[in-house]
This record gives structure tokens, C-alpha cells and sequence, in this order.
């Protein structure tokens, strides 16, 4: 397992502009130089020129901005590593195995981001200004055991197997 795609995707409004303050503490990690980070965002997103402003300009890996995709679980396959939301987008990160640091921006979300965590399928990273420490503790342990990102893989699959319909179709005798 190596590092290479990093997607951050945090909502299409992102009204707090959480991007934007992961790309500033990203921007002093150490990432390995063939990383290249995508964003994804919403066409209404406040903060949408800012941060693609931040992408062009401050980040020292190659950074697109995609806005209103319509291959989200593409980009999330070919994703080594997911930066999100800990809402309903992290069972779909789980159901490809994506391994993914969440951020709680609604209370709605804290209980899937501890079970999520107690699973091992993700890392919650803490509100600003602590991000920039734990993103670069986090991705110096990877360098020296690229396996946890595996593991955390691993973890992820074992929670979702995407056959929800089919569970939801037998439960109803379908």
C-alpha cells in the first residue's frame, strides 16, 4: 500500500469551509511527492473560489478541484486515502474499502465516527488548530508501516458488503 491518490470531499456546501482548513494543515505533512489530492466540492459551496485558489497556489502536490462530480465512487476507488465527513458518505467509503480520516461536522455524526474508529476503519481528526499535528503524526506512522493504511482497509470492508438491497429485499420476502 502506497500513498498516491488522497481525496477530500467534506460536503458539497461546506459552509465552515473545513476544506479549506485541511488543505492549510496538509500543506506541511509529509506526504510522499507522487501524492496527488483531489477535492471535491458542490457548485453552491461558499468557499469554492478560496479553495481552488488554495489548490493552484499553497499546495505543494498536484491538487484538482472537481466540482458536482457524478463518478463520486470512482474517485473513491481510486482513492488510497479519504479525507470526509463522518456522514452517510462513510459507508460508502467503508463498502470500497477506502481507509479515511473523518471529521465530525454535525453532531448527528460523532456516533459513526466512534464506531468507525472502534472498528478501526478510520481516524477521527480533531477540530483546528491540533489538525496540522495529527495529520503529520498520522502520515509519518505511515511511512514507517504503510500496512496500517491496509489494515484500516480492511477494517473499512468489513463493515459495509454493499448488498444492503439484497438484505433489504429478503427482510421484505421480495
Amino acid at each position: 500500500p502506497v500513498l498516491r491518490e488522497l481525496l477530500i470531499s467534506l460536503g458539497g456546501v461546506d459552509k465552515d469551509n473545513a476544506t479549506g482548513q485541511i488543505l492549510e494543515a496538509l500543506r506541511t505533512c509529509p506526504l510522499p511527492d507522487a501524492c496527488r489530492i483531489t477535492v471535491v466540492m458542490g457548485s453552491t459551496a461558499p468557499w469554492l473560489d478560496a479553495v481552488r485558489r488554495q489548490a493552484m497556489e499553497e499546495m505543494p502536490w498536484p491538487t484538482r478541484v472537481l466540482v458536482g462530480v457524478s463518478n463520486m465512487a470512482q474517485l473513491m476507488a481510486d482513492s488510497d486515502l479519504a479525507i470526509g465527513a463522518a456522514g452517510a458518505t462513510s459507508w460508502e467509503r467503508c463498502c470500497l474499502g477506502v481507509p479515511a480520516i473523518i471529521v465530525v461536522l454535525a453532531d448527528n455524526q460523532r456516533r459513526v465516527a466512534q464506531g468507525l474508529m472502534r472498528a478501526g476503519a478510520a481516524l477521527l481528526l480533531t477540530q483546528r488548530p491540533e489538525a496540522a499535528v495529527q495529520l503529520t503524526a498520522w502520515f509519518e506512522s505511515w511511512c514507517r508501516d504503510p500496512a496500517q493504511l491496509c489494515r484500516m482497509s480492511e477494517s473499512a470492508a468489513g463493515i459495509v458488503d454493499g448488498l444492503g438491497t439484497n438484505a433489504v429485499l429478503e427482510c421484505l420476502g421480495a
